[in-house]
């Protein structure tokens, strides 16, 4: 079987690229957030760096997989607010490049029992809030949502400002809020900025935090 690289949140870092290349033949998997960059970056620069992950997904189909983050789903859907560093100069065109590339774009994705998102799950909100079944593919439940599950899967729990006691969903988890990651699964995430990786297992559930590909640092599996 072929390696898997998960890259953490990209925010107009360009590293993505010596990590491709430095590691080929493998499959890729972006954890999501390619914009809103912590660095002064150009705007131009930053959505140039956007389109080449995009072709890089065109070109290599079926060895990249590029999975959304909260500072993606906030230029194109109302299920998720403005958050920080939100570029409005740039919305109205990181809006339609999107949009016009949505089929390349994903929640989710699962090779066996290991699943990929962008901020993780964990296991009370699977089970009571998004009301998931255990025994299904979990990316194909994230990937599909009912519309009944959509507000679960958008939430922003209590530790990144949403309602006291609430969990975060998959593009908001925060890492307090996945001490007790789901069960039966070992999961990759992004989301939570980590000097390196780290790994945490609790109860039945693993979570790998790869927020750190701005310490040049990635999952190779």
């Amino acid at each position: 079987m072929r390696p898997t690289i998960a890259i953490g949140d990209i925010h107009g870092l360009t590293y993505w690229k010596e990590v491709v290349g430095n590691n080929p033949d493998c499959l890729y998997v972006f954890l999501g957030d390619y914009l809103d960059p912590y660095e002064d970056i150009d705007y131009n620069a930053l959505i140039d760096n956007l389109k080449e992950i995009i072709q890089l997904k065109k070109d290599h189909p079926d060895d990249v997989i590029l999975l959304l983050g909260n500072h993606d789903l906030h230029y194109f859907t109302t299920d998720i607010a403005p958050g920080s560093r939100f570029v409005f100069d740039i919305a109205e065109d990181v809006s339609k490049l999107f949009l016009d590339n949505i089929h390349l774009f994903q929640y989710a994705y699962q090779k066996e029992n290991c699943v990929f998102t962008h901020a993780g799950i964990a296991h009370r909100w699977f089970v009571n809030d998004f009301k998931g079944d255990l025994e299904r593919n979990i990316a194909d439940q994230l990937n599909n949502p009912s519309p009944k599950q959509v507000e679960a899967l958008c939430r922003c729990g209590f530790y990144r400002g949403g309602a006291f006691n609430d969990i975060g969903g998959i593009f908001w988890a925060d890492k307090r809020e996945l001490y007790e990651p789901l069960k039966g699964y070992t999961q990759i995430v992004g989301h939570n900025r980590v000097k390196d990786i780290i790994d945490h297992t609790n109860d039945g559930g693993r979570i790998i935090f790869c927020d750190c590909l701005f310490n040049k640092h990635y999952l190779k599996i």
